[in-house]
């Protein structure tokens, strides 16, 4: 008769039981994040609580808590209370903290006071990273690219000067009323009808609270309006401050983070990022390529991107530090009517500064613009040409054409010649960003810029830990991460 296997009895008692290293097998991870924090210098980083204080209750170490934060991240296990419960029925999380059980407002406050520190052990990594050859290289090849995140806050609650407006007319009009009503039962000798004297002032009091919310929102709109974008209509979250709308995939908005990452084409593994409050990614390759390029201590690079970042100035800005930008650019935009000649017909001089027009024209500049560094062109010949019904319906055809085009041109043309380009880009940019969602599922769990960069870094970091862990190995990482933290001792 067969038999299903059973398990050891609970009340049994073991002569030799087993050590709580026999609970992490010789290729887990949390080996990977112990040996990992053991070579870091915390001091040296910043981290809170580094040094135990000489007065006191001893406190929880730095490493502990750092620890716990990149495995509750590789396992998407982000906030306090579910790492806590974690602490205490997890044997591997048991292993990686010596069976200590920090409660959740500890581990809390330790993300929340840590955000610059977790920028800096995400860099730090990457220099690791370098130093073992998993990125760089004499021509290093990185993709540029940016996605929306989702901040820890409601659509809802991103208000225009108007709206903040008539919100606070409506809570105020709800005060007075309130104030009314308790004047009338004071002078009727009852109390406020359906409203416990408590349930009165405790309503009273959120309605003045939700008041004084809104006015500082107001004074925040209006600090930040000189350096509003021309034309963008100025919001502030009621829930963070730094959040803005963005429109994501599909045209649908949200209030959150535009992020900016720069992923080294050998390895996919990120060697920049960046949390951003931009809305679109206009101006953000030349910052990101930098970024890279000093990661990687290159003089030379290639930086990859679409059409998102298409932009004159920020090609030349690249060129100019040594970067090659590879990125087309946009489809011209259908803003004319049907059947007008777009801008690719006209064919540009630069040795004579001057268009040609389908018609065989020559339009020359007639005005320079040294705000939006841009210059204008246009013929006489537009008013008896032929075709003019084709082309405007203006007086005459103008053309702008950037101070910065013939960098964003030369970008374009290495994409075209070179389609395996954006084939690389697109394997080698949305990964990160896939997995870094799936991480990050629902957003940021952290309020205000200065915390969600130190949220995202610590992403950053534990993606790029389980990537070169994929890369290498378990046994090989453990290996190279030993040789640097032997050198790091030695050199110490």
């Amino acid at each position: 008769m067969s038999k299903h296997k059973t398990g050891i009895s609970r009340t049994q008692t073991a002569l030799l039981p087993p050590t709580l290293d026999d609970y992490a097998e010789a290729n887990s991870i949390v080996r990977v994040i112990d040996r990992y924090v053991a070579g870091l210098d915390l001091v040296a980083l910043g981290f809170s609580r580094s040094l135990p204080a000489h007065t006191g209750t001893p406190a929880y170490a730095a490493a502990d808590l750092l620890k716990l934060y990149l495995y509750g991240y590789w396992h998407s296990i982000r906030h306090s209370r579910r790492l806590e419960a974690e602490c205490r029925r997890n044997v591997e999380v048991m292993w990686l903290m010596g069976q200590l059980r920090p409660c959740f407002k500890t581990i809390a406050a330790f993300r929340s006071s840590n955000g610059k520190h977790f920028e800096a052990a995400c860099a730090q990594f990457v220099t690791l990273l370098r130093e073992i050859e998993l990125v760089g290289g004499k021509v290093p090849v990185v993709a540029v690219d940016g996605s929306k995140f989702k901040a820890c806050a409601s659509k809802r609650s991103v208000l225009t000067q108007e709206q903040l407006e008539r919100e606070r007319e409506r809570v105020q009009k709800r005060i007075r009323r309130y104030l009314e009503e308790m004047d009338e039962a004071d002078a009727q000798d009852e109390g406020v009808p359906e409203l416990t004297p408590e349930q009165f002032e405790a309503a009273l009091e959120k309605l003045k609270e939700r008041d004084k919310k809104l006015e500082q929102a107001q004074a925040e709109l209006a600090a930040r309006a000189p350096t509003a974008v021309p034309g963008s209509t100025p919001r502030v979250s009621l829930t963070d401050p730094d959040a803005v709308m963005l429109t994501g995939n599909g045209g649908q908005t949200l209030a959150g983070y535009n992020v900016q990452q720069a992923v080294d084409a050998r390895h996919g593994l990120i060697v920049a990022h960046e949390v951003t409050r931009l809305r679109n990614d206009h101006a953000s390759l030349a910052p990101m390529a930098a970024q890279a390029q000093d990661a990687l201590e290159a003089e030379a690079m290639i930086a990859v991107s679409d059409t998102g970042y298409s932009n004159g100035a920020q090609a030349q800005a690249c060129e100019e530090r040594g970067i090659t930008p590879v990125g087309p650019m946009p489809a011209p935009s259908q803003t004319r009517a049907a059947g007008c000649y777009p801008k690719t017909l006209f064919s540009y001089d630069g040795a004579t500064d001057t268009y040609r027009c389908p018609a065989g024209e020559t339009l020359t500049r007639y005005k320079r613009d040294q705000k939006k560094h841009t210059d204008y062109y246009t013929t006489k010949a537009c008013e008896h040409c032929a075709l003019r019904a084709n082309c405007t319906s203006s007086p005459r055809r103008s053309i702008a054409r950037s101070w910065f085009a013939d960098a964003a041109e030369r970008a374009h043309q290495r994409a075209r010649a070179h389609p395996r380009w954006m084939r690389l880009r697109a394997a080698t940019a949305e990964h990160p960003f896939g997995n870094l969602k799936a991480m990050l599922g629902g957003g940021f769990c952290m309020r205000t810029l200065a915390k969600v960069k130190g949220e995202m870094a610590l992403g950053v970091l534990v993606y790029n830990m389980k990537r070169a862990a994929k890369v290498l190995g378990i046994e090989q990482f453990l290996e190279k991460l030993w040789i640097a933290t032997v050198s790091s001792a030695v050199t110490a």
